[in-house]
């Protein structure tokens, strides 16, 4: 696993999204090792991956694309499209009937349940409508992350303030959820995902609750975050966002991928 870490971290960063045609440094290489070495290159892959609920139509539909480490892309589409279903299926809260989901090198449909945990902690997770403790503090939210994995208690005491910091909250650590706005309840949610350093963040509409200005503050604090080397898959319906940050937007319909385009735009 250390050789894929380090293969991970290497210098592969700016190739294009292109799964089918593999980068130049892995052509010619033995077969298996070139598909270790594309994996460990992607954040995130999923391979043909189909999702079915029911006997209804399909919520994601052999949907094949990578993510590179640091990346930050825009799930975009309407109601039903599969954005969240795409996002749940990245960190295993749902398994595909047909496909690959690879993070982190791992295919994750193969790993144990009992791994899925371990999984989970390299992954923060941001939702619109915030899902935090209502009978904790600020700072009891955030170091709630850091107990359930078993962090010490001088660790914790380290790492939160400096997160609450980060998101611009500092001051607020014993104030109560009921006692923020929106916008501040958002940054308590986004310094939890954060605090344990996750190599990923899935948002799932982080802006859908909030006015346009206050919006534009948590898109700057995402993107703060990005820029430190954590890689973001961001489903929303905000096209103010999308057309405005302009990075990579992946674009479903009826569980299907029209579109996958850098520096994209809100169609």
């Amino acid at each position: 696993m250390a050789i894929l870490i380090r293969s991970w971290k290497g210098s592969f960063v700016g190739v294009a999204h292109n799964p089918s045609k593999p980068h130049k440094a892995f052509v010619g290489a033995h077969p298996g090792l070139a598909r270790i070495a594309k994996l460990c290159f992607f954040m995130i892959r999923l391979e043909n991956v189909s999702k079915m609920y029911g006997s209804d139509l399909p919520a994601v539909r052999d949907a094949s694309f990578d993510v590179a480490k640091g990346d930050f892309v825009f799930l975009v589409g309407p109601s039903g499209s599969g954005k969240s279903t795409l996002l749940r299926l990245m960190n295993r809260q749902e398994r595909p009937e047909r496909g690959n989901v690879w993070v982190a090198g791992r295919n994750i449909n193969e790993m144990a349940n009992s791994q899925i945990p371990y999984l989970r902690r390299t992954m923060g997770n941001v939702f619109q409508d915030y899902k935090l403790l209502p009978n904790k503090t600020v700072f009891e939210n955030v170091a709630f992350a850091l107990e359930v994995i078993g962090k010490p208690k001088h660790i914790i005491g380290q790492q939160v303030p400096q997160v609450l910091d980060l998101v611009g909250l500092s001051g607020k650590e014993d104030r109560f959820p009921h006692q923020l706005s929106g916008g501040e309840q958002q940054r308590v949610s986004i310094a939890r995902a954060f605090v344990n350093r996750p190599l990923i963040l899935l948002a799932d509409e982080p802006t859908g609750n909030l006015d346009p200005a206050t919006g534009e503050g948590i898109m700057a604090l995402l993107d703060a975050i990005n820029r430190t080397g954590t890689t973001i898959v961001m489903a929303t319906h905000d096209h103010r966002v999308v057309n405005a940050m302009r990075r990579r937007v992946i674009q479903l319909d009826r569980g299907v991928i029209v579109r996958d385009q850098e520096r994209g735009v809100y169609e």
